[in-house]
């Protein structure tokens, strides 16, 4: 009898491990890193400040986009703001919470997000863990009202409208959804726009923030109140200093 052919897979190579990350853009108090952001698929969106970092939307895929990095963000990630619960912007955060259970974090991790139901969700997942969680989950239902204050920094929601097709009842569903500002100290501001379709009180918003990002989804014009098209992407980035635009 001929011995079976067995193939091993090796382990990814270590040598660029804790390499430092090539920012797409760097302020006096905030650096961001665009991890990947592709429609439909996932965005994850990284901010570096002095004091911790911040994750901006956690699609699939987030722990091998953050594999390469310095491991100091298991312990220094302050919070997650998701701007809405759609697979491609949430599919990876039960993988990177149960990643940073294992490596035994213990600072205390802030969730917001515009849907209560999701935050339950996460709740379910956390009681579900015999062994209990060794770090706290902060879960923040955030509202445009309420801006509130983490690792130093000032974090702003703003409501957006997006929906989403349902063909079984032949009409777009509305979805809860939100952008984001969050803020310094010495008042430089990075804005994200999450998924959201044009409306008029989206220009205040981006007016004169130091960095704007922004989605572009549609080339042309497809659905209103889903996403933006480039050329209103292009539109409004001109109104902020910077503009990254994403989702493409």
């Amino acid at each position: 009898m001929r011995n079976a052919k067995i193939h091993v897979q090796e382990r990814a190579d270590h040598r660029d491990i804790g390499r430092r990350m090539d920012w797409d853009w760097q302020g006096k108090d905030l650096r961001v890193k665009v991890l990947y952001s592709q429609k439909g698929i996932a965005t994850q969106i990284w901010v570096a400040t002095s004091t911790g970092y911040f994750l901006m939307d956690c699609g699939d895929g987030i722990l091998r986009d953050l594999f390469p990095y310095s491991a100091d963000w298991i312990q220094r990630l302050s919070a997650i703001l998701l701007s809405h619960s759609h697979f491609d912007h949430v599919a990876g955060l039960f993988a990177l919470l149960s990643f940073l259970r294992l490596r035994n974090r213990t600072a205390p991790l802030v969730i917001a997000s515009p849907d209560r139901s999701f935050l339950q969700e996460i709740r379910r997942f956390r009681d579900r863990m015999f062994a209990g969680f060794p770090y706290e989950l902060d879960l923040q239902s955030i509202t445009e009202s309420s801006p509130y204050q983490c690792a130093g920094f000032q974090i702003r929601s703003f409501a957006v409208p997006h929906s989403e097709h349902a063909p079984l009842f032949g009409q777009a569903m509305p979805v809860l959804a939100a952008g984001y500002c969050l803020e310094s100290a010495q008042g430089e501001i990075v804005l994200y726009s999450g998924d959201t379709g044009w409306f008029s009180g989206l220009a205040r918003y981006v007016r004169g923030v130091d960095l704007a990002i922004l989605e572009a989804t549609f080339d042309l014009p497809k659905g209103e109140g889903r996403h933006l098209t480039l050329e209103q992407a292009q539109q409004l980035g001109r109104l902020a200093k910077t503009t990254i635009l994403v989702h493409r």
